[in-house]
């Protein structure tokens, strides 16, 4: 009869010691006692020679290649977790296998590797998530453009798993990181959900049992136990999404108060670091670098006109690189401009849209591969609040 393995049953991450060496050989005792077959501690040699056992338990011989391999390719691209099926048997049967990093010595990486016929994928997240290393310098980190504020919000609140849920085209994306930054699993869900929820309010609040949220249960999946989440918006009042941490024990008790002080900047920051372009500052005059604004809504035209007395007249042009353009406007172009003028809001063709933006300025925008209209509103979103439906305040308002 096999074991049954409990990834619950493992230690909080914090006990686990700080020293690569001694955190594999600890976390090859854990990861053994909970039942898997084969687990392995290796160290990976900066000069590309073969990987140096250091620590195992179980049946090793026949899956000691297998883990070389996978451990080398752990460190070469810096996951959070590398699974591969091995195709030599283990026990009667195809071993997979999974490496997770666990830090740097001086002349390589410690990498543990756990192989059993049995591993789920969701197993293989959870022990990342647990034996992730806490200090990740010098190891390559593959965690996209956010990981660096990962690493710092799992450092400074010392939590295991950091999430990223961002509002998408359709429900909200999801990005989850282990404390080192790198990307563990990623994912979209739907916006009626605790991400949803504390994205819209903007609130900031605590969770237990996450197993029984809506949203939350990737997280009970990988071993968390508690999490706190917090609203983000662009610096403007505009909702962009949520973070949220979580932990396999118990989070500080006034974690949402200080997620609630940080968010203001965190926003702004994550915008920042996941623009392909940079982001439109309006100066103090409120004026905007057309080039810029150009280059963020992205599409082969982008046009800005004026309206002078009844009349409206090509302010610039430019393209999707932000690059100026000296080409006439077509028919098509001067017809949506100047609907948009006279209705008011924002009208669309099969590849093109113009927007009334005020009283006296309209923008177009025309890409035969893209949604005119969301590349203008999406542009305009990192400028102020969103124009389709938004008032300024008045000058009373400012004052208050």
């Amino acid at each position: 009869m096999e074991r049954r393995r409990r990834t619950d049953l493992l230690p909080l991450p914090a006990l686990l010691p700080a020293a690569p060496l001694d955190r594999a050989r600890a976390a090859c005792d854990h990861v053994a006692s909970i039942g898997f077959g084969s687990v392995l501690a290796l160290h990976v040699p900066d000069d590309g020679t073969q990987g140096v056992l250091v620590g195992a338990i179980g049946r090793v011989e026949q899956l000691l290649d297998v883990a070389r391999g996978v451990a080398r390719r752990a460190v070469n691209e810096g996951r959070a977790v590398q699974v591969v099926d091995a195709d030599g048997p283990l026990r009667g049967a195809s071993a997979r296998c999974a490496a997770v990093p666990l830090g740097r010595t001086n002349d390589g990486t410690v990498v543990l590797v756990v192989g059993d016929p049995r591993l789920t994928r969701r197993e293989c997240q959870a022990l990342a998530a647990w034996a992730a290393p806490i200090d990740a310098s010098g190891m390559r980190i593959r965690g996209g453009a956010c990981s660096g504020i990962a690493r710092r919000v799992a450092r400074e609140q010392h939590a295991d798993v950091i999430v990223l849920a961002l509002f998408a085209a359709s429900g909200i994306q999801l990005d989850v990181h282990v404390r080192s930054g790198a990307l563990l699993h990623s994912c979209r869900v739907p916006s009626d959900t605790v991400w949803g929820e504390v994205a819209r309010h903007g609130a900031a609040f605590t969770l237990g049992d996450l197993s029984m949220h809506p949203g939350a249960e990737l997280l009970a999946s990988v071993g968390m136990r508690t999490a706190a989440l917090v609203g983000l918006e662009n610096g403007s009042g505009l909702p962009i999404g949520a973070l949220g941490i979580a932990s396999a024990g118990d989070l500080h008790i006034d974690v949402a108060h200080h997620l609630l002080a940080a968010a203001p900047n965190l926003g702004p920051e994550l915008m920042g670091r996941m623009s392909s372009t940079p982001v439109p500052v309006p100066a103090p005059d409120g004026t905007v670098d057309l080039s810029v604004l150009a280059a963020r809504v992205g599409c082969r035209r982008f046009a800005m006109y004026e309206r002078v007395g009844t009349e409206l007249h090509l302010v610039a042009a430019h393209g999707e690189d932000g690059a100026a353009l000296a080409s006439e406007p077509d028919a098509l172009e001067q017809q949506l401009v100047g609907w948009a003028a006279q209705k008011g809001v924002g009208v669309v063709s099969d590849d093109a849209a113009a927007v009334l933006i005020g009283n006296h300025t309209v923008l177009y925008a025309q890409d035969p591969g893209k949604r005119a209209l969301d590349c203008l509103r999406l542009a305009l979103q990192d400028v102020r609040r969103n124009p389709f439906g938004a008032e300024e305040r008045d000058d009373d308002e400012r004052a208050a």
